[in-house]
């Protein structure tokens, strides 16, 4: 039966009126323990660390707070002043601190670690996240600018050199103007972004630049250089070492999808791509007009050495002319002096015998430099003609569907190696002997 409150029946030993203690190993009263709600204490003969167990309250160590304070003032700091890299680890060790044993604010470090872990959080999110972006924009960049690095390629092996432009890529017939084929194995955003539109529209090229050059200065500007008549080399080029025009590296850029230069994702393009690309995939896969352009660029190549020939031959036909006429003059006068009016006494007169062999030499050279001369010019004439015919991919399309023209293209190519090489044809002036060559000069010019 429950007592009333104040009945003093569940008031513990010692409660109330001093009483002494039973001491300490003595006997304990044996009996019932009572029903109260009320704390008992243990027995004397269990103290200490045993004591806890039956009443850790009792014992609880408060600790300090410090840890707890300090743990969720550094994650708020990082936030606040941008120091998170520095303030969010000591904010998490702290509040781990904070947390372990019976300190007070624990819920404080709780909250210290959690702002200061979604910090870290965030801080590594954001570098794994640039480094993606960035591994994408490097990888965007190498996709579209593989044809022009396969193309810059071929170009330095046929040359020796880099080319000075994209345009120069272009006009010598290494890329179509616009990229329009070839776009199956490309990222299919960049495809997006490039199809259909010039080279020069997305990317940006520097000769003598490197492999890490990302379009911000030096390139050439070559639409606006278009406009006004032609790129000056001698301004836009800036070598330090002798051939201006001779550059052995390059730089390129890709503009981004953004379509924007200056902006986060201009990228340098790769040189040295893992698949090199095929270059036959912008001209539709089609080898025969990449053939012909190929062939254009040799055609190209011929023109320049005919060109320079022509001017060889005519510098070498004038010096040939000037000695053939010094030389005839002084012949002239001797006969004139001596009285040496046949080819006979011309020949038994011991200078005039001379004089005569030196004529027939040099007029075989004259005559020999002009027949050369007239041979390059020919080949030159055609060629010119040729490659203007080639100036468009409709053009070199059309003679790709021509097998005739085409073989007098291949023709033409071997007749212009051979006039380069030997001087064409010469017929009877190959066997032509110097006494009959002064014979034959002697008889035109004294009648």
């Amino acid at each position: 039966m429950n007592q009333p409150p104040n009945s003093g029946m569940n008031t513990p030993p010692g409660y109330g009126a001093p009483q002494q203690p039973p001491g300490y190993g003595q006997p304990q009263p044996s009996g019932p323990i009572p029903n109260s709600g009320s704390y008992q204490p243990p027995p004397h003969q269990r103290t200490g660390f045993t004591r806890q167990i039956f009443n850790p309250a009792m014992y609880k160590q408060p600790g300090s707070g410090s840890w707890a304070a300090a743990s969720l003032a550094l994650a708020i700091i990082g936030w606040v002043l941008c120091l998170g890299p520095i303030t969010w680890p000591l904010s998490i060790i702290f509040g781990l601190v904070g947390m372990i044993g019976n300190k007070r604010g624990k819920g404080l470090s709780f909250a210290g670690v959690l702002i200061s872990g979604l910090g870290v959080g965030s801080f590594i999110a954001l570098i794994a996240s640039g480094a993606y972006l960035n591994f994408q924009g490097e990888s965007m960049a190498e996709d579209a600018g593989k044809p022009v690095v396969a193309a810059i390629a071929d170009f330095k092996n046929d040359n020796g050199r880099v080319p000075n432009s994209l345009t120069e890529l272009i006009e010598e017939g290494y890329l179509p103007e616009t990229w329009n084929e070839g776009l199956d194995d490309i990222d299919s955003h960049v495809a997006d972004s490039v199809r259909g539109r010039k080279w020069t529209e997305f990317l940006r090229y520097k000769p003598g630049g490197d492999a890490t050059w990302e379009g911000a200065s030096g390139y050439i500007r070559e639409d606006d250089a278009k406009a006004s008549g032609g790129i000056d080399w001698d301004n836009v080029l800036n070598a330090e070492e002798p051939g201006k025009d001779a550059y052995q590296s390059y730089g390129l850029a890709f503009i981004g999808l953004d379509n924007i230069w200056g902006s986060t994702d201009d990228a340098p393009v790769n040189q040295s791509p893992e698949e090199p690309y095929e270059l036959s995939q912008v001209w539709g896969g089609d080898s025969t007009t990449r053939d012909i352009a190929s062939k254009r660029r040799e055609l190209q190549r011929l023109q320049k050495k005919l060109t320079s020939k022509v001017t060889d031959y005519q510098t070498a036909l004038q010096n040939a002319e000037e000695k053939l006429g010094e030389t005839d003059a002084e012949l002239r006068t001797l006969i004139r002096n001596e009285n040496l009016n046949s080819l006979e006494k011309v020949k038994a007169h011991n200078k005039g015998s001379g004089l005569l062999k030196l004529i027939g030499r040099q007029q075989k050279v004259v005559l020999t430099a002009n027949r050369k001369l007239k041979n390059t010019r020919d080949r030159l004439d055609t060629i010119d003609i040729q490659v203007r015919m080639l100036e468009s991919e409709e053009d070199m399309a059309k003679l790709a569907e021509n097998p005739q023209e085409l073989a007098e293209l291949t023709t033409l190519l071997e007749d212009a190696e051979k006039v380069l090489n030997t001087g064409g044809d010469l017929g009877e002036l190959d066997k032509l002997d110097d006494e009959t060559a002064a014979d034959n000069w002697f008889k035109e010019n004294y009648k």
